[in-house]
């Protein structure tokens, strides 16, 4: 039996199967899955993965490996730390937390994913308006690539705009202030 998908069980199995040293090309024959399956299932499954490396991935050190792979993943899908530490069921307190490789590697994975949930829900707040302010008073620098610098749409920012007067002046401001050469 073919199946396009690979089932949480049959991964199991073929885990199992791996760990016992039945090869890769024998186990899937064995199981009537698809090699794609496999490689498309190991894409999201830490423990395959890990598997399919050729180590058991119950044992003590992959444990570690796969929460630290499972929190990665997590946050290059814009999900904030603190959520994604619950997900995981990891405290900040982690020792693997406080590497500094691993805390770059999170920082580069972070500011490189699209933020999380709806961007159109991202709220003008005092911090992201002042931010806003700061980049659109630099010269060059328009509405568009203010906003996304601050990780709102422009038309949260001209909604903003239309019903607070102080902000259209702010930015009134921030916009001859990048005319103006300093």
């Amino acid at each position: 039996m073919t199946t396009a998908q690979l089932s949480p069980r049959q991964a199991d199995r073929l885990i199992t199967a791996l760990r016992h040293g039945q090869t890769l090309d024998t186990t899937v024959a064995e199981l009537g899955l698809e090699l794609t399956a496999v490689w498309a299932r190991a894409r999201t499954d830490t423990r395959l993965a890990i598997a399919l490396a050729g180590r058991d991935p119950d044992g003590p050190e992959e444990a570690t490996r796969a929460a630290r792979a499972d929190f990665l993943r997590l946050l290059a899908l814009g999900m904030p730390a603190s959520r994604a530490e619950l997900i995981v069921g990891v405290s900040s307190t982690s020792g693997w937390r406080r590497d500094p490789s691993f805390a770059m590697a999170c920082d580069a994975v972070s500011s490189a994913a699209a933020p999380y949930g709806n961007p159109r829900q991202m709220r003008l707040t005092p911090e992201r308006v002042a931010r806003f302010l700061e980049e659109l008073s630099k010269p060059g620098t328009t509405v568009l690539a203010a906003a996304a610098a601050v990780g709102v749409t422009p038309p949260a920012v001209y909604q903003r705009r239309r019903r607070d007067l102080e902000f259209a002046k702010a930015m009134d401001k921030a916009r001859d202030a990048a005319r103006v050469p300093s």
